[in-house]
């Protein structure tokens, strides 16, 4: 019997951390993912390539096309050799799609990460994967993968990632198993698919997979050309549909926060947590503090939601990467809640920190902005209409 559903709430809306820690934890027997400090760099977030055989409807990168002057595995063996001379514990592979690099570089990335001592997760829409290459991604050494589902079958499904996409997930969902990779499920929730999370918990009980992570759409890319924002409304109701189910998946929410009912409270637990871990450089936004994203060129960014000029920290090919880490990112270590209204008086700032800077950035121009996601905010942009 199932007592209580096992919930883990994400801040970061972009970062792969949450949903790699609580399937390490589930697949190596440990009672809770582990802590990580915020003064070093946790995990490295690599986009091989822009290319994608899906164009789904809410995609942040727009992937399709592959960037201009994007690395060959040369290049990224030898930037994998600098992430361990950082002292880089967790490597994220994404693309656009990871596996159309299968036969031109993929194992060899994977392997030469795990030689040196990274932990190495991928993302995948398993559209392209067999048996014979889920038992090379797993002799090359992967230690887990997330298949991306936006719906429990194929009609919710396949009208967002595209026509058969379903079937063929489920298929490459089953053969990581088989061969002997964790595997993690993840759901990027929009008002088409908001409806189904409940049938999408059963179907992931029903393949036998222990992590769901449900991602709240963010409106950059594709998703902001669609219009695929998600409501509040929605939001809480995803949430309210969540905490009543039993199950022994656990999940991630990613990107809800803000939509909880009972954000003090969530907020004053989370403070006496950390409090008893005796964590006092905790932050909302991971991006240039504990982590980074490398695009397929080459060029590094704090964010994947911010891969633009205004952010542009070098290219971790030819500039040092060292130097990068330690005097770049300035736009997200210089961000001071206190300084900006009206999170300078909120009594959750401490641990809020104005929350997001990309979607501060994409809604008022500039990181030194409030979080437009804030029911604070919220409040106040109406009252000025």
């Amino acid at each position: 019997m199932i007592d209580e559903t096992e919930i883990y709430l994400d801040e970061c809306p972009a970062s792969p951390l949450g949903h790699i820690l609580v399937l390490r934890s589930s697949m190596e027997g440990g009672n809770e993912p582990p802590y990580l400090s915020m003064d070093s760099i946790n995990d490295v977030t690599i986009h091989l390539t822009h290319a994608c055989n899906l164009k789904c409807r809410h995609c942040y990168l727009s992937a399709g096309k592959p960037l201009s002057g994007e690395l060959n595995v040369d290049d990224w063996l030898h930037i994998l050799d600098k992430l361990r001379d950082l002292e880089v514990k967790y490597v994220y592979l994404l693309g656009g799609e990871p596996t159309l690099l299968i036969k031109r570089g993929l194992l060899r990335i994977i392997s030469h990460a795990k030689d040196l001592g990274l932990y190495v997760s991928m993302s995948t829409n398993g559209t392209l994967i067999n048996r014979e290459n889920a038992l090379q991604l797993k002799r090359a050494g992967l230690d887990q993968v997330q298949v991306s589902l936006d719906g429990p079958n194929p009609a919710v499904n396949d009208v967002i990632r595209g026509f058969g996409s379903f079937n063929k997930a489920i298929r490459a969902i089953n053969v990581f198993r088989e061969v002997g990779i964790a595997v993690s499920l993840s759901y990027t929730v929009i008002p088409d698919n908001a409806y189904y999370v409940i049938d999408m918990v059963k179907l992931t009980e029903r393949l036998r997979v222990p992590v769901l992570t449900f991602i709240r759409a963010q409106e950059f890319g594709r998703a902001r050309e669609n219009g695929l924002s998600l409501s509040d409304e929605l939001a809480r109701m995803v949430i309210k549909d969540l905490m009543r189910i039993r199950t022994n998946v656990k999940l991630v929410l990613n990107g809800f926060r803000f939509s909880l009912s009972d954000l003090y409270e969530v907020y004053r637990k989370s403070r006496e947590r950390l409090n008893a871990l005796k964590i006092i450089n905790y932050s909302t936004c991971p991006a240039g503090r504990s982590r980074f994203v490398i695009d397929s060129d080459g060029n590094v960014y704090g964010c994947e939601l911010l891969m633009s000029k205004e952010f542009y920290e070098g290219n971790a090919l030819r500039d040092d990467l060292r130097a990068i880490w330690r005097d770049g990112f300035r736009s997200f270590r210089g961000r001071r809640y206190a300084e900006i209204r009206p999170c300078s008086t909120c009594p959750m700032a401490d641990l809020c920190n104005a929350s997001c800077p990309a979607r501060a950035f994409t809604a008022f121009g500039s990181v030194n902005s409030p979080d437009p996601y804030c029911p604070i905010i919220k409040e106040l942009i109406n009252k000025s209409r």
